[in-house]
């Protein structure tokens, strides 16, 4: 029961087919192999250390969260807890202190799944052959990786030059991060349906030029390529809630008291002064 309502929550996001579509693969192997074990065949160890690769706001950190559930409803896991965590959360202020900062977050995550996110930031540049702190985190991780493969789910997360570089800077994570999820950006219509699907979740309505100029806005920022700069689902939760603001503020101002429909109805001069506020000069 678990296993299907975390399947039909990763069903239920909008776009990201060929995320999708590796997911049913690894839960489908996950089961396949469980059974193989119940009438002793041989079966195939899970892969449990993923990268996720993609722009900000496409959902990577959802999916960690759903990956987590999976594990645990197959009984891989002992419980579906997500453990977020960037550099600052790995690395100390001097070299010795950042593997025990770095063993301590991975203790916090034992049973669960640590997604580190712009995970790419531990390959910088501080010192000449590199960076020493963040070498020193990514072979704690590396270590405890494989010394607690039963008990931890690691996914390391970031845009796709930069986990190129990461993945580059230091083989042994190809060794064991060996699957790769690539996150693709939003297209407009995605966008869209994200949109409506913010606004029906509180019980809201864009009306019908709203709507309309909501299509000519996703349309556009993705014609103009800013949609990965400006976030993907992350810039539409952003627009809508600020729609809503400014939806709020119109109705302060008129006479009388709304009624439902005003109150639940996004319209055109409150989704461009959100867009005008949101874009950052893009227009």
């Amino acid at each position: 029961q678990d296993l299907a309502a975390a399947l039909a929550e990763l069903e239920r996001m909008v776009g990201l087919e060929p995320v999708k579509q590796q997911i049913r693969a690894l839960s489908a192997q996950m089961r396949m192999s469980r059974l193989r074990e119940a009438r002793g065949l041989p079966a195939a160890a899970p892969k449990r250390h993923f990268v996720f690769s993609g722009p900000s706001g496409t959902g990577k950190t959802t999916v960690a969260r759903l990956l987590g559930r999976l594990f645990h409803a197959l009984g891989l896991l002992e419980s579906d807890r997500l453990v977020e965590a960037q550099r600052p959360d790995l690395v100390g202020e001097y070299l010795g202190q950042t593997a025990v900062k770095t063993g301590e977050l991975i203790d916090s995550a034992l049973g669960g799944v640590l997604f580190v996110d712009e995970a790419y930031a531990l390959a910088g540049s501080g010192y000449t052959k590199g960076d020493a702190y963040g070498d020193e985190a990514l072979q704690v991780l590396l270590k405890r990786a494989e010394d607690d493969r039963d008990r931890l789910v690691i996914v390391l997360a970031g845009y796709p030059e930069g986990m190129d570089r990461l993945l580059v800077a230091n083989p042994g994570l190809t060794s064991r991060f060996t699957t790769r999820v690539e996150f693709p950006s939003y297209d407009a219509g995605d966008l869209a349906r994200i949109a409506d699907h913010l606004a029906a979740a509180c019980g809201d309505v864009w009306d019908e030029d709203s709507g309309a100029e909501l299509r000519s806005i996703t349309a556009h920022v993705c014609e103009e390529g800013w949609i990965d700069e400006l976030g993907n689902a992350r810039f539409m939760r952003t627009l809508y809630e600020k729609a809503c603001a400014y939806r709020d503020l119109r109705l302060i101002g008129l006479p009388g008291e709304p009624d439902r429909e005003e109150l639940t109805t996004l319209r055109l001069p409150d989704l461009l002064q959100a867009y005008g506020e949101t874009a950052g000069g893009r227009f």
